[in-house]
């Protein structure tokens, strides 16, 4: 009767044990492990969706799971990669996870870990720009922000900025998850705190924010090669090429690749010689004998004067001591954007040029043979050549003595010549090499970051997708069906179709010239222009918001026209987290500004039509609307007045005496783009006589 007893107790036991954990009895379990690097403590999970906890271990054999009072077993399929799943769970926490194996050796375990919302927020350098960086890379009243940024429910991960031209990564590499505290958001991204920000006060639950963006980089390496397949498009012989190239892709390629730089080489052959007299008497520049004793003093070596295209001498002298010299040297000179050739007491050292990779954003490190180092007064000269935008270099480095452990820091005083200053209507556009034609190696390169930096996550459940991005593919017609492709091919690499994506449209902005800014009121000088490369980018992006579970904030009115990085990043924020109200929780809050709908010629004016006037149309300033033009029958437009009637906007110029169109701030750039809802969410710019988009 015993034996019976204890035989009954011991299937029921096994039996309940089996229940509670569902975890195989034979199952054989793993004794390496590991958890993909994305679960970590801190961690944010998205409530009211299946939770999905995944790992490594050796093929075959499994680990068990243990979260929130339920354990399950995961086996490792022939990869080695296992996972777990968990039933959907409300906002939360603090809960606690752990991972084992065999014995309960190497046990894994992670605390602090919350259910709420997750967000990733991606783009180019919109997007990057963190709270408080450098002069020109930081928020409005960052300080302050920073005081009142301890949000314990608000959690941030930032990914590594990495390339993978060829391979899907199944890993991520990156920070970790950790508390929004003042050190931890220092450096991160300024428009996704806001918005997470925003969106934890509005809801109330836990917001964990991933953040992963590279500044410069066009929409084209966010893609994954499967959209571009699936698409037919071009760019997918350069992405097979990287997977695994034949002898004819590679000469293909490298024909193509050759005739293109070769293009650029060229113009740039042209741009050095817009002065040649100038350039011949700069020879005697970089002789360290040259008497720079009339050149200005620069605190800290910055962009040229008013941000010319040009070429411009940057010079330094460094007293070495007697016991280093003779010394070979590495010569740390910073990012100098966009080429340079440089110089030690006379000899050339180093030079980055167009051929480089990602040139403009290049650290420069240059040996210096140990014969060119002298005891006493030695000189750096740097010739820095500016093509486009803002130029010149900063943060310099050291020197660093080889086998000796000694550094000499080349900060601080700099002296600067310009060589001369190009005249761009000379020497026409500058080439401009398509993603899919740029070294394998450079952050453009197509699908190049969706491998390295996007697919690990998309294991990963999230609600959805703030994008900041379009400043690399201004004026260029085929951002329209990149974007539409992008916004797709992400749903569908998260297996979900109606995952809403929040755009930013492109801010207000004329020139990067953030040291020597444009008078404030340049604009009040300029017609209307038919060819504006922000403006098209604006239009497209607004075209978005005919795909479903899309959202968009406006930030033509936060621009800043002499810092393609605007300050004012808590209005981009707070309008994300408005729009995702409306689009992924249910909100009928406005969070729009108003839409262009129609317009109507009557008596030698134009009625416009609007939709999502909420409260009414007026202006941000409280004066008459402005930013409108108006074009007759030859379609040349020039500023017109406008006035507020109920929900429609009234259009005229005495000098277009039949307008057939309109259009708002089709521009770059103007100081008086006003229009609004009483709610305060601003205008998209538009045009009447916009083309049909397909």
């Amino acid at each position: 009767m015993k034996k019976t007893v204890r035989i009954l107790a011991a299937v029921l036991w096994i039996a309940g044990a089996a229940g509670c954990a569902d975890i195989p009895v034979r199952e054989e379990m793993a004794e390496q492990f590991t958890l993909h690097k994305m679960f970590t403590s801190h961690m944010v999970l998205q409530r009211r969706t299946p939770v999905k906890i995944s790992g490594t271990a050796e093929p075959g054999k499994t680990v068990a799971v243990s979260f929130c009072g339920k354990t399950v077993s995961a086996k490792a399929d022939g990869r080695g990669e296992w996972l777990a799943e968990f039933p959907a769970m409300e906002a939360g926490g603090p809960y606690e996870l752990t991972v084992t194996g065999r014995g309960g050796e190497n046990t894994i375990r992670l605390a602090d870990i919350l259910v709420g919302e997750v967000w990733l927020c991606s783009g180019q350098s919109n997007m990057q720009m963190p709270v408080k960086g450098g002069k020109f890379w930081q928020v409005r009243n960052c300080d302050e922000e920073l005081r009142n940024a301890d949000h314990p429910r608000i959690r941030l991960y930032e990914v590594k900025r990495t390339v993978s031209p060829g391979k899907i990564r199944t890993e991520t590499d990156g920070s970790g998850w950790r508390a929004c505290t003042p050190e931890t958001v220092r450096l991160f991204s300024a428009v996704g705190y806001f918005f997470g920000r925003q969106l934890q006060k509005d809801l109330k639950v836990p917001v964990g924010l991933i953040h992963a963006s590279w500044g410069g980089t066009p929409i084209e390496p966010w893609i994954s090669g499967a959209a571009y397949e699936r698409a037919g498009r071009n760019e997918m012989e350069a992405i097979r090429f990287a997977q695994s190239p034949t002898a004819e892709q590679k000469e293909r390629l490298r024909k193509t690749q050759e005739k293109i730089q070769k293009e650029m080489d060229r113009w740039t052959e042209r741009f050095l010689q817009s002065d040649p007299v100038r350039s011949r008497e700069a020879q005697a520049w970089k002789q360290p004998g040259y008497d720079d004793s009339d050149w200005p003093v620069r605190e800290k070596p910055a962009p040229f004067p008013d941000n010319v295209d040009g070429v411009g001498w940057y010079r330094r002298a460094v007293e070495i001591p007697a016991e280093l010299a003779g010394r070979d040297v590495i010569l740390h000179l910073g990012v100098v954007d966009d080429c340079d050739e440089t110089f030690f007491n006379g000899e050339l050292v180093g030079r980055t040029g167009t051929r480089t990779p990602g040139y403009w954003n290049v650290q420069r490190v240059y040996p210096v043979p140990g014969k060119l180092v002298k005891a006493g007064r030695n000189v750096i000269a740097v010739r820095a050549i500016d093509h486009f935008s803002a130029g010149g270099f900063s943060r310099p480095g050291a020197l660093e003595f080889k086998d000796s452990g000694r550094k000499i820091s080349i900060a601080g005083n700099w002296k600067f010549k310009l060589e001369f200053a190009a005249d761009p209507k000379k020497l026409g556009p500058r080439p401009v090499i398509p993603a899919h034609h740029l070294s394998m190696k450079h952050p453009s390169f197509p699908a190049t970051l969706f491998n390295s930096m996007i697919a690990p996550w998309t294991r990963f459940p999230i609600r959805g997708v703030i994008w900041y991005q379009g400043c690399s593919n201004a004026g260029s017609a085929d951002y329209y069906p990149l974007h539409k492709l992008l916004i797709c091919d992400w749903r569908r690499q998260w297996n979900n179709p109606g995952m809403p994506f929040l755009l930013v449209q492109l801010a207000g902005f004329e020139k990067h010239t953030p040291v020597h800014r444009l008078p404030d009121d340049f604009w009040r000088k300029k017609a209307p222009a038919e060819n504006v490369p922000y403006a098209l980018t604006r239009e497209i992006q607004a075209e978005m918001l005919k795909l479903p579970f899309t959202g968009m904030a406006v930030a033509m009115d936060a621009g800043d026209h002499s810092d393609i990085h605007p300050a004012d990043k808590q209005t981009i924020g707070f309008r994300l987290a408005k729009e995702a109200g409306r689009v992924a929780y249910g909100s009928r809050e406005v969070s729009q500004g108003p839409l262009f709908a129609s317009m109507k010629a009557e008596n030698g004016k134009i009625r416009v039509f609007f939709q999502n006037t909420g409260g009414g149309l007026t202006t941000s300033d409280g004066k008459a609307p402005g930013a409108f033009a108006v074009a007759g029958k030859d379609g040349k437009y020039v500023w017109a007045d406008a006035v507020i009637d109920g929900d429609t906007v009234v259009v005229s110029s005495p000098r277009v005496k039949n307008p057939v169109n309109v259009r708002y701030a089709w521009v770059q750039y103007r100081g008086d783009v006003n229009l609004c809802n009483r709610e305060g969410f601003a205008a998209p710019p538009f045009r009447s006589d916009k083309p049909e988009y397909r």
